[in-house]
């Protein structure tokens, strides 16, 4: 990884080292998981089953993404779900604003990830 794309995903929360860490340090491997991350369909899914009022298969797909995107060091995506898995988990689908704070990360973390 050239030290522009380490710094790019540091700016933007990315625990690169970390990350690094639990890939045994082979970057490929790292960037090829991060490419997957522009293809996952979680949000996707995660938006429909909130419009859908359904909350157990909104839980489902926000605790995938949470996973995810923690191991892949992408913090900040990482800890605005935590607080909406708990959310769903106790039943309530009433996230609407977190969605929207979700969909603006996601897109952000999008362009950083194909700009590497």
């Amino acid at each position: 990884m050239e030290a522009a794309q380490k710094e790019l995903l540091e700016q933007k929360g990315f625990d690169v080292d970390g990350t690094m860490r639990r890939f045994l340090n082979n970057e490929a491997l790292y960037m090829k998981c991060l490419k997957k991350f522009l293809n996952d369909t979680s949000f996707e899914k995660l938006k429909e089953a909130y419009e859908q009022g359904n909350c157990e298969e909104a839980f489902k797909c926000a605790h995938t993404m949470k996973g995810f995107v923690s191991n892949l060091g992408i913090n900040e995506l990482y800890h605005l779900l935590i607080p909406m898995v708990e959310k769903l988990r106790a039943e309530d689908i009433n996230i609407q604003e977190e969605l929207k704070q979700l969909e603006s990360l996601c897109q952000d973390t999008y362009k950083t990830i194909e700009n590497l």
